[in-house]
């Protein structure tokens, strides 16, 4: 069975399952650098906010022998798992004045996004871009995020430019930074598990923001990188490690520019998701000029 075989065959079943109240259609998403996938989404009459439950980790399970039955009745618990139970006001997104305070930002590599950059208002950053959404949801669980497109700023009345200003000034307090040592945060993870036994020592520190989504971003905020550079008392790299965050690690701590980037390349081929890179460049604060570079 091919892949496309196994997402109607999926969808069939899960139709069964869930009864005919429910509506479901394949949905295909161009994400993060230039991904496709193939999800199934899921509706109901008691709610506008449908999720859509992507399909390939459970081709690789069907493919390693799963049974259908079980991954259906995995998808059916997923989608309980994320469902939203209240009705969302369309019509909010179409007024300005009342979803602006709701606008944040992200980064994304430019050049692997071309195809998605076409589609919505972007302003340029080293090789990367800045790009909007509306962040309408936050649980335990992540955020739930709406993309700001090119339709959406027309409507607005809105260009690239002035969305930057009110995302600059929203995203601090909607996802205020974090930023910690390497070893503080092993030791807590470590801790949280009950496996703690000795201290960890590391020269990396991570800069993200509260909810560790989308917090690559954090450098953007006023300020930043000048308290970075407080606590380390020194020139450092800016070290891209996802979408999520940044890791920071002192000039003097660091092998050098060249085998940071080869570093971060391989990281990036081997260990992070193809969805979550950001960029194999690294960047160089100037504690004297306060610029990165």
């Amino acid at each position: 069975m091919n892949y496309q075989q196994f997402v109607e065959t999926i969808k069939e079943k899960l139709a069964l399952s869930f009864g005919a109240d429910m509506e479901l259609y394949v949905h295909d998403t161009l994400k993060n650098n230039g991904l496709e996938r193939k999800g199934i989404t899921i509706s109901d009459h008691h709610t506008n906010l449908y999720p859509t439950i992507y399909m390939e980790e459970f081709y690789h399970q069907f493919q390693e022998g799963f049974p259908l039955d079980y991954l259906v009745e995995n998808i059916v618990q997923v989608y309980h798992e994320v469902r939203f139970d209240h009705v969302w006001d369309v019509d909010i997104i179409k007024n300005f004045a009342s979803i602006q305070s709701k606008i944040a930002y992200k980064l994304i590599h430019a050049e692997r996004n071309r195809e998605l950059l076409k589609n919505m208002p972007y302003v340029p950053y080293f090789d990367l871009a800045i790009v909007f959404y509306i962040l309408f949801d936050v649980d335990e669980d992540g955020i739930g995020t709406i993309p700001v497109t090119n339709e959406l700023a027309k409507l607005w009345c809105v260009d690239s430019h002035e969305l930057l200003r009110i995302a600059h000034r929203n995203s601090p307090s909607l996802l205020p930074v974090s930023f910690q040592s390497m070893s503080d945060f092993l030791e807590g993870i470590l801790r949280k598990n009950g496996q703690y036994t000795h201290p960890i020592k590391s020269v990396l520190y991570i800069l993200s923001n509260s909810l560790k989504n989308f917090g690559a971003s954090a450098i953007l905020y006023d300020g930043v990188l000048e308290q970075v550079a407080d606590q380390i008392k020194e020139n450092f790299f800016v070290i891209p490690s996802s979408i999520h965050e940044m890791m920071i690690v002192a000039e003097s701590d660091s092998p050098g520019k060249e085998e940071l980037c080869n570093i971060v390349a391989e990281a990036n081929r081997e260990h992070v998701e193809v969805e979550e890179v950001l960029s194999d460049r690294v960047y160089y604060y100037d504690v004297s000029t306060k610029e990165l570079k």
